[in-house]
């Protein structure tokens, strides 16, 4: 696979190194202060840590996507389940509002999507090949 073939999943990576990264910013340094006015409190620093390493996770998986192609497909693929997992487990124990709790479908639909996205964006599941 060319490296212009694998642009399309390198990108989709960077988006969402972009966004982690944008996260991180958000929570390590505007949140806090203005929320705390309005009386809302949260781990804002686990939430910013957290976002920072996933910034820095995903910016690596799309330079290894790029330099390296197939072989890095199985640990980017695993590195996104891993993603959404994290997201999940956050959804579930830190956010606490009637808003969350009743679109807990759609967001599964968008964890769905985005997995299916990022198979398709790095050109399928890589699967071990027999007898090789």
């Amino acid at each position: 696979m060319t490296r212009w073939r694998r642009l399309p999943g390198a990108l989709w990576l960077l988006y969402f190194a972009l966004r982690n990264g944008v996260r991180a910013v958000y929570y390590l340094g505007m949140i806090p202060p203005a929320w705390a006015e309005e009386g809302l409190h949260g781990p804002w620093t686990y939430l910013g840590v957290a976002a920072l390493i996933w910034a820095l996770a995903f910016g690596a998986a799309a330079g290894f996507w790029w330099r390296s192609g197939s072989p890095a497909a199985r640990w980017i693929l695993g590195g996104m389940l891993l993603y959404q997992v994290h997201i999940w487990a956050h959804r579930l124990f830190l956010m606490r509002s009637p808003f969350i709790a009743g679109s807990h479908g759609f967001a599964l639909l968008i964890s769905l999507l985005t997995l299916l996205l990022t198979i398709g964006a790095l050109g399928g599941i890589p699967w071990p090949r027999r007898g090789a």
